[in-house]
Parts: structure tokens; sequence; C-alpha cells
């Protein structure tokens, strides 16, 4: 077997290059083989509906209490809870219908 990188021979059972120390095809098939049997058995969480609702309330409760004793007007918290809470609540609708 030769190297795809440098053209060395190396032997059948390396997994990297002794010349260049490029990794053989059969080590890089075998690493995305274990990467595919991760995502297999372990899927990316999503933020689903029902959490995004739960996080729209507990901002809309803790933002103006932060503020008011900040000293900072209370409008203010409810706008930054309402921003925080459509971009949490869009994301929970996404993620929804569009899960893979």
């Amino acid at each position: 077997m030769f190297c795809g990188n440098c053209g060395a021979r190396i032997t059948n059972n390396a997994n990297f290059c002794d010349a260049c120390g490029t990794q053989t095809e059969a080590e890089q098939a075998r690493i995305q083989a274990q990467q595919e049997k991760n995502l297999q058995e372990n899927p990316p969480a999503y933020l689903d509906v029902k959490t995004s609702i739960i996080i729209t309330v507990i901002l809309f409760i803790i933002l103006p209490i932060v503020c008011w004793f900040s000293g900072v007007p209370l409008w203010l918290g409810y706008i930054t809870a309402g921003v925080l809470s459509a971009i949490c609540l869009i994301m929970g609708i996404r993620n929804q219908f569009f899960k893979k």
C-alpha cells in the first residue's frame, strides 16, 4: 500500500504514513464510521416548544425583577425579555417542524 499524499510505501495495517504523517484512507474511514456511530447513539439535542415556553415565562419573571433591583427602568427588562423570548420561541418552533 502507498501513501496518497507522498507516495511512500506503508504497511497495510498502518494508521499513518511513516514518511509524512498523513492518515491512511483506512484510518480516515474508521474515524468517519466512529463519528457516524456516535451521532446515531447521541443525537443532537433540540429546543422544543414546551421548553421554549418555560424559558419565556422565566425570562418575563426574572428580567424585570433584576432591572427593578438594579435601578434600570422596568420597560427595558420587559423589552429585553420579549426579544429573548421571541428568539427562543422561534428556535423552538423551527426545531419542532424542521428536525432531522
